[in-house]
């Protein structure tokens, strides 16, 4: 008799369900359970995200994991950039089959990589970064990093298969984060990086998204009865 397998789906830092929904589609459609919450001070105004913090963010996830556990008999927990963060703190806590994180940070910020965009297209990724500066509270970036500080010492207590999607052109996330990552874990040895050499942050939303998103449903294959 098959189990029943949920996926747990973390957006990212400042975003909303936006992030990961081409993926949370597909795993519905091919019959998995799928919750994707929306993250304490996310998907409204500037004030609200100010107001939150990165405590409130773990809650967020961690009430989320409580309501699929009682639909699921097995859960997948997959994150996107900061939402990786996040599914590290729940892989720790509760019982997860398998870890999934798309452009998950240990190191944030690829100057260089912005610097080619800049390059390349001035006044589009100019005004997409002024955008970013102005949507983001600092407070918010604070909290950001202080969740960042504070997740790198849970890495050894990783102790599920482990696999990462990262975007080569990653200018929010240093793609070196994803090497950083996998050797940090404690399941180094069931650890997977797949690279992407055409994708941005937004890798659900570019032109790999069809890869990265049959690379997920694969991995889950692969890990989990269905």
């Amino acid at each position: 008799m098959s189990e029943t397998v949920g996926c747990l789906i973390i957006h990212g830092f400042a975003g909303d369900i936006h992030d990961i929904l081409p993926l949370a589609k597909r795993l519905r459609e091919t019959g998995y359970q799928v919750e994707c919450p929306t993250l304490e001070g996310h998907g409204m105004t500037r004030r609200h995200l100010a107001k939150s913090n990165r405590q409130d963010w773990i809650r967020s996830v961690d009430e989320a994991y409580k309501r699929l556990s009682m639909r699921a008999d097995t859960i997948v927990v997959i994150g996107f950039s900061m939402g990786g963060l996040l599914a590290f703190h729940i892989a720790t806590t509760y019982p997860v089959k398998l870890l999934i994180t798309l452009n998950a940070p240990y190191k944030y910020w690829d100057v260089k990589q912005a610097m080619r965009y800049l390059r390349a297209d001035f006044r589009t990724h100019s005004r997409r970064y002024v955008s970013g500066i102005r949507r983001i509270p600092f407070r918010s970036m604070i909290q950001f990093r202080r969740l960042l500080s504070e997740t790198k010492p849970l890495l050894p207590q990783v102790a599920v298969p482990y696999v990462l999607l990262q975007a080569k052109r990653d200018d929010t996330v240093h793609a070196v984060s994803a090497t950083l990552l996998a050797n940090s874990v404690g399941s180094v040895e069931s650890t997977q990086v797949t690279w992407y050499e055409q994708s941005n942050h937004m890798i659900l939303h570019g032109p790999e998204k069809e890869d990265a998103i049959e690379q997920v449903l694969t991995t889950i294959r692969e890990h989990c009865s269905h």
